[in-house]
């Protein structure tokens, strides 16, 4: 019935499109609502799909902004993708709210060694074998010609931050899917959180560097005032928003459109005055984590009111996944995508030999670091528009390779996650110890059907 629906939607939306004026006041919009309501149904459908045959739901919500946007069925169009970027800023900013409200420092306390070594060897180390192997590959890359060896080095080590970007949104929606909790579950997330702020620094000093080896004039104290009002200026309204959150669920009630409300504004308003939504929502979700008592009430408030929000960012996501890009440059970005998750899972495995992790995390830490999703796609924008004389295929390698591990890497990660035996075992309100039992005492069962 699911299928039946897909294909009648899909012939609606044709037909809808069919009738909609190519131009004129106020089409644009019409056809952006229309285009926004077809990814919410065709998404939600697909996930169902996908969830019986085994597969994440985000994976379905993908599959289906794939297959209805532009570069297959069309009934997306690029304008339409371009206008709905606003769930990607509202979807971080909840996901990144979640997140941080998940860094209760004293359950994370046992894990803090694994999270540092894990983020040095991993992440740090993954991005030095991209960019060594993006050195050795220069011949499979025609934008790298004609540039002399530092630049070369310096172009390659942008695409290895580029390249290596995490994506705490996959590891929340696929938590949240398979109700996992545990030491590798929140090791994870807490390193992904942290990689994220890593690579942000990375690629802004790397952009730098890189610039000025090219000849572009680079000024090199408002580039460190400019990251200092991004990661400290985002830092303190995120704590004065959590506090304003915090305020609101203790004394009102409804606070679902508060939330997505507060994520709208953080996304819009933070963009234009060089906020990072993702530093904001997290500091404000550390915030009411570690100092207020109503965190269980967010994540509440969350679930209830984010879902579509979800939903709409994964299509979307997934309508401008760049498959011709993985056409031109197919091989070097699969190359460069097993380098990844090759970098990833033995960093994870040589973290665990200095931290002595909890065996789960050794065995399964390095899945959840591969996913890619909205800062991935957000870095290689920024590389596009930084290095705009390195053409069209440096954009399309770095699109491709994101594309590639949207697709693949959270069948993986939900792999992981049900082999580790941490799923369903989450519990409001309790946080787990380093075994995965509940520090109130009562341990989660096993979920049946789990490896």
């Amino acid at each position: 019935m699911k299928i039946v629906l897909l294909i009648v939607l899909g012939a609606l939306m044709q037909a809808a499109r069919a009738f909609t004026p190519p131009e004129g006041v106020g089409s644009q919009a019409a056809a952006t609502a229309l285009a926004c309501g077809y990814l919410l149904l065709t998404g939600f459908l697909t996930g169902a799909i996908f969830k019986k045959i085994g597969l994440p739901k985000l994976t379905g919500y993908l599959a289906a902004g794939i297959i209805g946007g532009p570069q297959i069925l069309g009934l997306v169009t690029y304008a339409d993708v371009e206008n709905l970027q606003i769930f990607n800023g509202v979807a971080i900013a909840l996901i990144a709210l979640t997140a941080g409200s998940e860094m209760h420092f004293r359950s994370l306390k046992p894990l803090l060694s694994s999270i540092k070594w894990i983020t040095i060897f991993a992440v740090l180390g993954t991005t030095v074998a991209l960019t060594l192997a993006a050195i050795l590959m220069r011949d499979m890359l025609p934008f790298l010609a004609g540039l002399s060896d530092i630049q070369t080095i310096a172009i390659c080590a942008v695409l290895g931050v580029t390249m290596v970007a995490q994506s705490p949104a996959v590891v929340v929606a696929l938590r949240d899917e398979t109700d996992a909790d545990g030491p590798m579950t929140r090791t994870v997330l807490a390193v992904v959180v942290l990689a994220d702020l890593v690579v942000i620094l990375l690629f802004a000093v790397a952009s730098t560097l890189a610039k000025a080896t090219l000849g572009a004039s680079t000024d090199v104290l408002a580039t460190a005032g400019s990251l200092a009002w991004e990661i400290l200026g985002s830092a303190a309204v995120g704590l004065v928003i959590g506090a304003l959150i915090a305020l609101y669920l203790k004394y009102l009630k409804g606070g679902a459109l508060f939330i997505v409300a507060v994520a709208v504004l953080v996304a819009e308003v933070g963009r234009r005055v060089h906020f990072d939504p993702l530093l904001v929502a997290l500091a404000a979700g550390i915030f009411i984590r570690n100092v207020t008592s109503v965190a269980d009430r967010l994540h509440e408030e969350i679930e209830s009111g984010s879902f579509p929000v979800y939903v709409a960012f994964f299509a979307v996501t997934g309508a401008g996944v760049h498959l011709d890009a993985l056409l031109v440059v197919g091989v070097p970005a699969a190359i460069f995508v097993i380098v990844r998750g090759l970098g990833l899972y033995f960093g994870n495995r040589v973290a665990a030999r200095f931290s002595k992790p909890p065996d789960v995390v050794r065995r399964f830490g390095g899945f959840g670091l591969m996913p890619q999703a909205g800062l991935a796609l957000a870095l290689a924008i920024l590389f596009q528009r930084s290095f705009p004389d390195l053409g069209a295929e440096a954009a399309a390698l770095v699109f491709g390779i994101v594309a590639l591990n949207e697709m693949l890497a959270p069948v993986v990660f939900r792999w992981a996650l049900l082999r580790s035996g941490e799923a369903g075992k989450l519990v409001r309100g309790a946080a787990p110890d380093l075994d995965g039992s509940q520090l109130n005492g009562a341990p989660a069962e096993t979920p049946q059907g789990a490896p």
